[in-house]
């Protein structure tokens, strides 16, 4: 079965700076939707 992968974003985390901070950015991405797309995969294997 495939498998899902957290794509890269196209533009950088700094890019929303000054609306939305590139650290928020870089959290929300590399740990928040990290782990959706793992708890997704493990669903998979189930």
């Amino acid at each position: 079965m495939a498998e899902y992968k957290l794509p890269d974003l196209a533009y950088d985390y700094g890019a929303l700076d000054p609306h939305i901070a590139g650290q928020i950015m870089e959290l929300h991405h590399s740990k928040h939707h990290a782990a959706y797309v793992a708890g997704a995969n493990t669903a998979l294997e189930k």
